[in-house]
């Protein structure tokens, strides 16, 4: 029987905890081993999450971060003498504050196995990216150094090729606003409007997630997100047809706040 909408919505939201439980689980196994690399990038907004792994890889009462002892709860608060936050001035991370961030992590830990930098979303200056880049080349021993983006293209190449990319999965509030209504009734072939840019870039996102699962399903691989018959113009795309659409999603998100949106949404049905 085919889902209604609303199914959409409660199947994605079920599989996107499924995705934090995953990477959660990811870090458990790594921090088990003693594999934890010294950076990493976190990719995305959904930043409860990131807090969640500083408490996995720091508690020592739980597994998976107890919520109660003193560790987790001064990470919750971000005022853990360990741990120190890179805020933007102005949207812009500028050298002083790497440089502020580089001296911490030289400092002795007070009560934590590591000192732990987190480099919160922000306009990077090529100055603030040479400081950085010395730091993740001969990071301090007992470091952990994340770096949150909301997407790739928003820091410079040589700062994301020495670190390990974390995709961070949609938080529970933006799986209620992204459009899956919008995304269903353009594949029908209906014609859409977009409230605001946001709500435009939600649709581009959750396209690509569609088309990211097909492709993943086509290659054989089994974390799907969207059933497959849910969408049928896209489940019938072939593998280079379907990359190919990523592609032009893709480019499509990186203009998305200039591109004209009938433009936009015309060149999708040509790819699809």
């Amino acid at each position: 029987m085919k889902q209604n909408k609303s199914d959409y919505f409660c199947f994605i939201r079920r599989e996107m905890r499924k995705e934090e439980r995953n990477i959660l689980d990811y870090f458990f196994l790594l921090k088990s081993h003693f594999l934890l690399s010294n950076s990493y990038m976190f990719v995305g907004d959904n930043f409860s999450l990131v807090k969640k792994i500083l408490k996995l890889i720091s508690c020592k009462d739980g597994d998976y971060g107890c919520n109660n002892c003193w560790d987790c709860l001064k990470i919750e608060e971000e005022k853990h003498p360990d741990l120190f936050f890179v805020e933007p001035q102005l949207n812009t991370i500028k050298i002083e504050n790497i440089k502020e961030a580089q001296r911490f992590l030289y400092l002795k830990s007070f009560h934590l196995e590591r000192k732990i930098l987190i480099i919160k979303p922000g306009i990077w200056t090529a100055e603030a990216t040479s400081c950085l880049l010395k730091t993740l080349e001969e990071p301090p021993k007992n470091s952990f150094i994340g770096i949150c983006i909301f997407k790739s293209e928003d820091v410079f190449d040589t700062i994301v090729s020495r670190c390990r990319r974390i995709f961070l999965p949609l938080k529970d509030r933006e799986m209620r606003e992204c459009p899956f209504n919008l995304v269903f009734n353009f594949l029908k072939g209906e014609k859409i409007k977009f409230k605001d840019r946001k709500q435009f870039n939600d649709f581009l996102y959750t396209l690509m997630l569609i088309a990211r699962d097909h492709l993943m399903r086509s290659l054989n691989l089994d974390k799907l997100l969207i059933n497959k018959n849910d969408y049928e113009i896209i489940s019938s795309l072939s593998i280079r047809r379907t990359v190919k659409f990523l592609k032009t999603l893709l480019e499509i998100c990186k203009v998305s706040q200039n591109v004209n949106e009938t433009l936009a949404l015309n060149l999708i049905k040509m790819q699809l």
